[in-house]
């Protein structure tokens, strides 16, 4: 995904871009008015001259045209107000925590995991695989259990490196997997970028997630 990192919002230098862009087809619009007033004018018939009250008629019709691209051009700057003001407003959320789907951070600090309980019937497993896609452990999930503590070790209970992991849980019935579902863990929000017209937040080890996809955040402490 290509981003770009936020240094600044949109300021007032792209409202006046906006209506800069905006004011010259104002002028040619009024230029064109005015040439076709003049045509009118040289080749209407002398003996039916077009009545006064049309052409005051014709020339309220286009301020009314001009005051409606005012208008536009108007909104467009307050959207781009509105967007710059985005920034400042995801900005706050740098340093909060959020909760990440399908991925957990291991700094050498336990990590909890938390994922939808596995029905009656059902046996789940939950599934860490570092970066590079190795699989790296499987730990037998409690019945109806919705959290686990992960101390960041692998199959033989050594201590992974530092890194952020995948974390899946398979449910399983009978034997046979039958659904992945995806465990959950809060990261640190360190750096809020954007793409398009959503906002990436970049997570502590280096993760990224869609602003759009937040469904929580919390304090670090809480």
């Amino acid at each position: 995904m290509d981003v770009s990192t936020v240094t600044t919002g949109l300021t007032g230098s792209a409202a006046a871009e906006t209506s800069a862009d905006t004011a010259p087809l104002q002028s040619s619009d009024f230029e064109t008015f005015l040439k076709m007033l003049t045509t009118q004018a040289q080749n209407q018939d002398p003996f039916n001259p077009v009545d006064a009250t049309e052409y005051a008629s014709q020339l309220a019709s286009f301020s009314a045209v001009e005051q409606q691209v005012m208008t536009n051009a108007l909104l467009s700057d307050l959207v781009a107000m509105a967007n710059g003001g985005g920034f400042e407003r995801m900005a706050s959320w740098i340093g909060l925590e959020t909760l990440t789907p399908g991925a957990a951070f291991f700094d050498g600090q336990a990590v909890e995991l938390a994922f939808d309980p596995a029905e009656d019937g059902e046996s789940a497993v939950l599934v860490l695989r570092d970066a590079d896609g190795v699989l790296r452990n499987r730990i037998s999930l409690a019945a109806g259990s919705e959290s686990y503590i992960w101390e960041g070790t692998d199959m033989s209970g050594t201590v992974l490196p530092d890194g952020i992991y995948d974390a899946q849980v398979e449910i399983s019935r009978e034997g046979s997997v039958t659904e992945t579902r995806e465990a959950r863990s809060f990261m640190r929000i360190d750096e809020v970028s954007r793409s398009g017209e959503d906002f990436v937040l970049t997570l502590n080890g280096g993760g990224q997630l869609a602003a759009s996809a937040v469904s929580v955040l919390r304090r670090p402490d809480g």
